[in-house]
């Protein structure tokens, strides 16, 4: 049996510079040392290109460093993704490709000619046919999705063959298994021997495990996490891969048609079609509100002629206005949090307001009162204990969240 981690580290264009610091002595650089330890380990990895601006900015670029020279050892395969980590269907696909151009240049101007990705994350891995269709078409060989997706249940997925996705040619879909990646996630397996003992009768058996987490798991959210990884990769078992040495590895082929969703996705709420619930809930206040100002931003922005005064920098903000975690931190299913929430509207507003006279008052009005509309409602949510009860509600109807992570605390 093969092991393919996948690991996706990100900070949102908002984060502070003190809570990136204490993410990286927590989390990066222990992964680095992790790597540079062990020679045969081997992961599959997306840093968004926000991510490396930051660590550049706040002098880390030894993890930039570091993650270079494991990745000229072959220890590290990089993937692409979009820039500040937007909900890719959700948005027009115009920007879904400019956000993943911009991802590609700013990675290989600092990571070098070594960041090269043949794999593709969708942020949260948030799946739909057409983003996997631009995919394709922007040369990828293959996307990372949930197990949920093959079918709306979790267990359908056979790990010893490789899948197609029906009518885009050799693009190659890999499933993230989730409940291993939950263990790691949720601290089972804190070591190596709960992690083999769990994977009894099938470190024997041509196939693979491809699991798939935040980076900051290891360390960060999940301090002594990163364990798991020394323990494994000095034991040699399971034999780690990359994703795309996978498609060497594996010549049995489906063909397949994975349906809309998501890695925070669960079964029923794929049965009653809501895929993005952690980002576009149906009757939720708060998205409707988010998303009004976003279609706002979107066509006030892109309304504007390039040399427009003011154009760029309200460009800059749309794109990063565009990241996903003010949806997320609305969303109480269970996560919630006023300050992510004011900060991803306030982006939103001053891409807006950055084109002053040009875009007009009546404009500029309304992205002033969907602003005010936005940060209105969630302390509304937060001092009436709306958002607590949505929470618990939710924490009931899916126990399988058994706690939530910390993110910079």
């Amino acid at each position: 049996m093969y092991w393919s981690n996948f690991l996706h580290i990100y900070q949102p264009p908002t984060q502070t510079e003190e809570i990136v610091r204490k993410v990286t002595n927590e989390s990066y650089r222990k992964l680095v040392h992790i790597l540079e330890e062990a020679p045969s380990g081997k992961i599959t990895l997306n840093i968004n290109a926000v991510l490396t601006e930051q660590l550049i900015r706040y002098g880390l670029d030894d993890v930039i460093q570091g993650l270079r020279k494991l990745a000229e050892r072959g220890q590290i395969e990089f993937t692409a993704s979009a820039i500040y980590h937007p909900i890719l269907p959700l948005i027009p696909k115009d920007e879904v490709i400019r956000q993943i151009k911009l991802n590609t240049e700013v990675n290989k101007r600092l990571f070098g000619e070594v960041y090269n990705p043949a794999g593709f994350f969708p942020p949260e891995m948030c799946y739909s046919y057409q983003v996997a269709k631009i995919v394709a078409e922007m040369g990828f060989r293959w996307i990372i999705v949930d197990e949920i997706s093959f079918n709306g249940k979790i267990g359908s997925v056979k790990y010893d063959r490789l899948y197609k996705l029906d009518g885009l040619g050799n693009l190659t879909v890999f499933f993230k298994e989730r409940p291993f990646s939950a263990g790691i996630t949720y601290g089972k397996y804190p070591s190596a021997e709960p992690f083999l003992e769990a994977l009894t009768g099938r470190l024997e058996e041509h196939g693979y495990l491809l699991s798939g987490t935040d980076g900051e798991v290891y360390g960060h959210h999940r301090p002594g996490q990163e364990r798991l990884l020394a323990d494994a990769f000095s034991r040699g078992t399971p034999k780690t891969c990359t994703i795309t040495e996978l498609i060497g590895l594996f010549d049995r082929v489906e063909t397949v048609s994975p349906l809309p969703s998501s890695w925070s996705t669960w079964e029923d709420e794929m049965a009653q079609g809501i895929p993005y619930p952690q980002w576009k809930y149906p009757g939720h206040e708060l998205h409707e509100l988010q998303w009004q100002h976003t279609e706002l931003a979107l066509a006030a922005v892109k309304g504007m002629p390039v040399k427009a005064p003011g154009f760029a920098q309200a460009r800059k903000l749309l794109d990063e206005g565009l990241h996903s975690c003010q949806y997320w931190w609305a969303s109480c299913r269970p996560w919630w949090s006023v300050d992510m929430i004011e900060w991803g509207a306030l982006t939103l507003y001053q891409a807006v307001e950055s084109l002053g006279d040009a875009v007009g008052n009546e404009t500029r009005q309304e992205a002033k009162r969907l602003f005010q509309a936005v940060v209105g409602k969630a302390r509304e949510w937060q001092e009436s204990g709306e958002a607590q009860r949505m929470k618990k509600k939710y924490k009931e109807e899916h126990p399988e969240v058994s706690t939530e992570l910390t993110f910079g605390d």
